[in-house]
Protein backbone atom coordinates (compact mmCIF):
# COMPACT_ATOMS: atom_id res chain seq x y z
CA UNK A 1 0.00 0.00 0.00
CA UNK A 2 1.45 3.12 -1.30
CA UNK A 3 1.71 5.86 2.07
CA UNK A 4 0.13 9.17 2.32
CA UNK A 5 3.40 10.26 3.34
CA UNK A 6 4.92 9.04 -0.05
CA UNK A 7 2.31 10.79 -2.61
CA UNK A 8 3.11 14.10 -0.25
CA UNK A 9 6.68 13.75 -0.61
CA UNK A 10 6.61 12.87 -4.44
CA UNK A 11 4.66 15.96 -5.11
CA UNK A 12 6.79 18.74 -3.02
CA UNK A 13 9.74 17.49 -4.50
CA UNK A 14 7.08 17.62 -7.81
CA UNK A 15 6.18 21.22 -7.03
CA UNK A 16 9.73 22.01 -5.95
CA UNK A 17 11.22 21.07 -8.86
CA UNK A 18 9.14 22.19 -11.71
CA UNK A 19 8.84 25.94 -9.85
CA UNK A 20 12.64 26.35 -9.83
CA UNK A 21 13.09 24.95 -14.10
CA UNK A 22 10.15 27.10 -15.14
CA UNK A 23 11.83 30.15 -12.58
CA UNK A 24 15.57 29.62 -11.64
CA UNK A 25 15.47 33.79 -11.50
CA UNK A 26 13.95 33.11 -7.99
CA UNK A 27 17.67 32.46 -6.60
CA UNK A 28 17.91 36.01 -6.63
CA UNK A 29 15.54 36.73 -4.15
CA UNK A 30 17.77 34.58 -1.43
CA UNK A 31 20.52 37.46 -2.44
CA UNK A 32 18.72 40.92 -1.86
CA UNK A 33 22.08 42.83 -1.46
CA UNK A 34 23.06 41.70 -5.08
CA UNK A 35 22.48 43.55 -7.65
CA UNK A 36 22.23 40.55 -10.49
CA UNK A 37 21.59 43.20 -13.66
CA UNK A 38 25.12 44.74 -12.67
CA UNK A 39 28.32 43.58 -15.13
CA UNK A 40 30.28 43.04 -12.11
CA UNK A 41 27.49 40.30 -10.90
CA UNK A 42 27.36 38.60 -14.48
CA UNK A 43 29.66 35.13 -12.91
CA UNK A 44 27.44 34.95 -9.52
CA UNK A 45 24.00 35.10 -12.03
CA UNK A 46 25.80 32.28 -14.28
CA UNK A 47 26.31 30.31 -10.60
CA UNK A 48 23.04 31.04 -9.31
CA UNK A 49 21.20 30.15 -12.23
CA UNK A 50 23.10 27.06 -12.82
CA UNK A 51 22.67 25.96 -9.40
CA UNK A 52 19.11 26.36 -9.52
CA UNK A 53 18.99 23.81 -12.54
CA UNK A 54 20.95 21.55 -10.54
CA UNK A 55 18.54 21.69 -7.55
CA UNK A 56 15.58 21.55 -9.78
CA UNK A 57 16.87 18.17 -10.73
CA UNK A 58 17.89 16.82 -7.42
CA UNK A 59 15.01 18.09 -6.06
CA UNK A 60 13.18 15.48 -8.62
CA UNK A 61 15.39 12.80 -8.06
CA UNK A 62 15.19 13.03 -4.53
CA UNK A 63 10.68 12.25 -5.23
CA UNK A 64 11.65 9.56 -7.48
CA UNK A 65 12.95 7.85 -4.61
CA UNK A 66 9.51 7.69 -3.08
CA UNK A 67 8.83 4.81 -5.43
CA UNK A 68 11.14 2.84 -3.21
CA UNK A 69 13.80 0.34 -4.15
CA UNK A 70 15.86 -0.09 -7.40
CA UNK A 71 12.88 0.94 -9.26
CA UNK A 72 12.88 4.81 -7.19
CA UNK A 73 17.04 4.52 -7.28
CA UNK A 74 17.17 3.69 -11.14
CA UNK A 75 14.49 6.66 -11.84
CA UNK A 76 16.40 8.98 -9.79
CA UNK A 77 19.46 8.15 -11.67
CA UNK A 78 17.91 8.88 -15.02
CA UNK A 79 16.43 12.05 -13.68
CA UNK A 80 20.34 12.98 -12.54
CA UNK A 81 22.42 11.69 -15.79
CA UNK A 82 19.74 13.75 -17.78
CA UNK A 83 21.12 16.72 -16.06
CA UNK A 84 24.77 15.47 -17.02
CA UNK A 85 23.65 15.24 -20.51
CA UNK A 86 22.39 18.50 -20.22
CA UNK A 87 24.98 20.36 -18.90
CA UNK A 88 27.99 19.00 -20.23
CA UNK A 89 26.85 17.69 -23.87
CA UNK A 90 23.58 20.74 -24.69
CA UNK A 91 24.87 23.84 -22.36
CA UNK A 92 28.77 23.17 -22.76
CA UNK A 93 28.56 23.94 -19.10
CA UNK A 94 31.37 21.60 -16.80
CA UNK A 95 29.06 21.73 -14.03
CA UNK A 96 29.34 19.04 -11.68
CA UNK A 97 32.79 18.01 -12.41
CA UNK A 98 33.50 14.92 -14.41
CA UNK A 99 35.73 13.77 -11.92
CA UNK A 100 34.73 12.70 -9.18
CA UNK A 101 30.83 13.17 -9.31
CA UNK A 102 29.69 11.65 -12.39
CA UNK A 103 32.37 9.09 -12.46
CA UNK A 104 31.02 8.23 -9.43
CA UNK A 105 27.70 8.40 -10.16
CA UNK A 106 28.83 6.36 -13.29
CA UNK A 107 29.97 3.35 -10.63
CA UNK A 108 26.92 3.02 -8.17
CA UNK A 109 24.64 3.21 -11.51
CA UNK A 110 26.86 -0.22 -12.10
CA UNK A 111 26.33 -1.38 -8.78
CA UNK A 112 22.37 -0.96 -8.88
CA UNK A 113 22.44 -2.85 -12.36
CA UNK A 114 24.18 -5.73 -10.46
CA UNK A 115 21.93 -5.44 -7.56
CA UNK A 116 19.18 -6.06 -10.05
CA UNK A 117 20.39 -9.02 -11.53
CA UNK A 118 22.09 -10.65 -8.70
CA UNK A 119 20.19 -9.24 -5.51
CA UNK A 120 21.26 -8.09 -1.87
CA UNK A 121 21.97 -4.56 -0.91
CA UNK A 122 25.05 -3.39 -2.77
CA UNK A 123 23.22 -0.90 -4.99
CA UNK A 124 20.58 0.85 -1.70
CA UNK A 125 24.09 1.23 0.40
CA UNK A 126 26.75 2.56 -2.88
CA UNK A 127 23.89 5.41 -3.67
CA UNK A 128 23.30 6.58 -0.05
CA UNK A 129 27.01 6.55 0.56
CA UNK A 130 27.63 8.59 -2.31
CA UNK A 131 24.72 11.32 -1.51
CA UNK A 132 25.44 11.30 2.10
CA UNK A 133 29.16 11.56 0.99
CA UNK A 134 29.09 14.48 -1.70
CA UNK A 135 26.04 16.53 0.96
CA UNK A 136 28.07 15.90 3.94
CA UNK A 137 30.79 17.62 1.63
CA UNK A 138 28.62 20.36 0.04
CA UNK A 139 27.80 20.96 3.68
CA UNK A 140 30.81 22.38 4.86
CA UNK A 141 31.04 25.16 1.89
CA UNK A 142 34.21 24.44 0.41
CA UNK A 143 35.59 27.30 -1.60
CA UNK A 144 36.87 24.29 -4.00
CA UNK A 145 33.77 22.68 -5.12
CA UNK A 146 32.57 25.94 -6.51
CA UNK A 147 35.90 26.75 -7.97
CA UNK A 148 36.26 23.51 -9.96
CA UNK A 149 33.66 24.18 -12.71
CA UNK A 150 33.88 28.13 -12.03
CA UNK A 151 37.32 28.77 -12.33
CA UNK A 152 36.07 32.78 -11.90
CA UNK A 153 34.42 32.47 -8.48
CA UNK A 154 37.69 34.16 -6.67
CA UNK A 155 38.41 34.18 -3.54
CA UNK A 156 36.71 37.47 -1.67
CA UNK A 157 34.06 37.75 -5.19
CA UNK A 158 29.82 37.39 -4.97
CA UNK A 159 30.24 34.56 -7.57
CA UNK A 160 32.28 32.71 -5.14
CA UNK A 161 30.11 33.40 -1.63
CA UNK A 162 26.77 32.83 -4.13
CA UNK A 163 28.28 29.18 -4.80
CA UNK A 164 28.86 28.29 -1.66
CA UNK A 165 25.61 29.01 -0.19
CA UNK A 166 23.86 27.40 -3.09
CA UNK A 167 26.36 24.55 -2.57
CA UNK A 168 24.67 24.01 1.01
CA UNK A 169 21.28 23.67 -0.63
CA UNK A 170 22.96 20.78 -2.74
CA UNK A 171 24.37 19.27 0.13
CA UNK A 172 20.70 19.73 1.87
CA UNK A 173 19.31 17.82 -0.71
CA UNK A 174 21.92 14.85 -1.50
CA UNK A 175 21.43 14.06 2.16
CA UNK A 176 17.75 14.03 1.32
CA UNK A 177 18.61 11.36 -1.14
CA UNK A 178 20.66 9.58 1.57
CA UNK A 179 17.79 9.57 3.99
CA UNK A 180 14.83 8.49 1.16
CA UNK A 181 17.15 5.66 0.15
CA UNK A 182 17.97 4.07 3.71
CA UNK A 183 14.64 4.78 5.74
CA UNK A 184 10.97 3.85 3.69
CA UNK A 185 8.63 5.84 3.68
CA UNK A 186 6.77 8.01 5.96
CA UNK A 187 10.24 7.48 8.26
CA UNK A 188 12.63 8.31 5.71
CA UNK A 189 9.92 11.24 4.40
CA UNK A 190 9.96 12.47 7.75
CA UNK A 191 13.75 12.62 7.96
CA UNK A 192 14.18 13.89 4.65
CA UNK A 193 11.94 16.77 5.42
CA UNK A 194 13.57 17.26 8.34
CA UNK A 195 16.46 18.17 6.65
CA UNK A 196 14.67 20.50 4.61
CA UNK A 197 13.62 22.32 7.87
CA UNK A 198 16.77 22.77 9.25
CA UNK A 199 18.35 23.47 6.30
CA UNK A 200 16.50 26.36 5.49
CA UNK A 201 16.41 27.56 8.87
CA UNK A 202 20.37 27.73 8.77
CA UNK A 203 20.00 29.71 5.34
CA UNK A 204 17.50 31.80 6.98
CA UNK A 205 18.92 32.81 10.49
CA UNK A 206 22.81 31.70 10.45
CA UNK A 207 23.42 33.40 6.36
CA UNK A 208 20.19 35.52 6.82
CA UNK A 209 19.21 34.19 3.50
CA UNK A 210 15.74 35.07 3.26
CA UNK A 211 14.17 31.41 2.05
CA UNK A 212 11.27 32.49 -0.24
CA UNK A 213 7.84 31.81 1.60
CA UNK A 214 6.35 29.57 -1.08
CA UNK A 215 9.28 27.12 -0.57
CA UNK A 216 8.91 27.38 3.80
CA UNK A 217 4.87 26.71 3.22
CA UNK A 218 5.30 23.68 1.21
CA UNK A 219 7.72 22.00 3.43
CA UNK A 220 5.75 22.88 6.58
CA UNK A 221 2.43 21.32 4.33
CA UNK A 222 4.73 18.20 3.36
CA UNK A 223 6.23 17.65 6.99
CA UNK A 224 2.77 17.59 8.61
CA UNK A 225 1.25 15.04 5.80
CA UNK A 226 4.58 12.56 6.47
CA UNK A 227 4.56 13.07 10.03
CA UNK A 228 0.31 12.64 10.26
CA UNK A 229 1.17 9.74 8.45
CA UNK A 230 4.22 8.35 10.32
CA UNK A 231 1.82 8.87 13.41
CA UNK A 232 -1.38 6.63 12.15
CA UNK A 233 0.86 3.75 11.28
CA UNK A 234 1.96 4.52 7.87
CA UNK A 235 -0.74 2.88 6.02
CA UNK A 236 0.95 -0.35 6.61
CA UNK A 237 -0.63 -3.21 8.57
CA UNK A 238 1.80 -6.28 10.17
CA UNK A 239 0.82 -9.69 8.71
CA UNK A 240 -1.40 -12.03 10.26
CA UNK A 241 -1.15 -15.71 10.33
Amino acid sequence: MVKLAAYAFLGYCALRSVALFKNPEMMYEMFPAIDFSTKKSEGASLIALAMARALAALILACGMLSFGGLRGRFASLAVIFLMFYVNHVIDDLAHPPIVPVILTNVVVLVLNLYEAIAGGSLGKYSYALMQGGFGLLFLTEPAELVQDPFTFAKEGTVALMVGQKLGFAVGMILCMHAAMTLLKPPTGCVAAMGIVMAGMAKMNFVDTMPVPKPSIIAAAVCTTLCLIDLLRGGGEKPKTE
